[in-house]
């Protein structure tokens, strides 16, 4: 991995637990706020959710919601991430494309 990929990680997770105690703290922006609620909505009915983290033991093929013990073709693998964190980052995506991306600047 390199050193510009590892930063924009550690980005991911600061803004992601930072956007987490701002909920908390009753400071939050509503309209961020929708689009994580969103997120949330979509992780919920994933088969790789398994209670507050996307299974990294498991791989997913999106199209089908199929789930395997190993990797397969078109399959992708959960992120292992702790949700309530990840759901409220910016900058992260699903990877399985189920969202992500809505604050990139157009």
């Amino acid at each position: 991995m390199n050193i510009k990929k590892i930063f924009g990680k550690r980005n991911e997770i600061i803004g992601g637990h930072f956007n987490e105690l701002r909920s908390k703290l009753g400071v939050e922006n509503q309209n961020d706020e929708y689009i994580f609620s969103v997120r949330v909505e979509i992780c919920n009915q994933c088969p790789l959710k398994n209670g507050n983290n996307c299974n990294a033991m498991k791989w997913m093929n999106p199209q089908t919601l199929e789930v395997a013990n190993s990797p397969k073709d078109s399959f992708i693998r959960g992120c292992g991430c702790r949700l309530s964190a990840k759901q409220r980052s910016k900058l992260s995506l699903c990877p399985a494309g189920f969202w992500g991306g809505e604050f990139d600047q157009k």
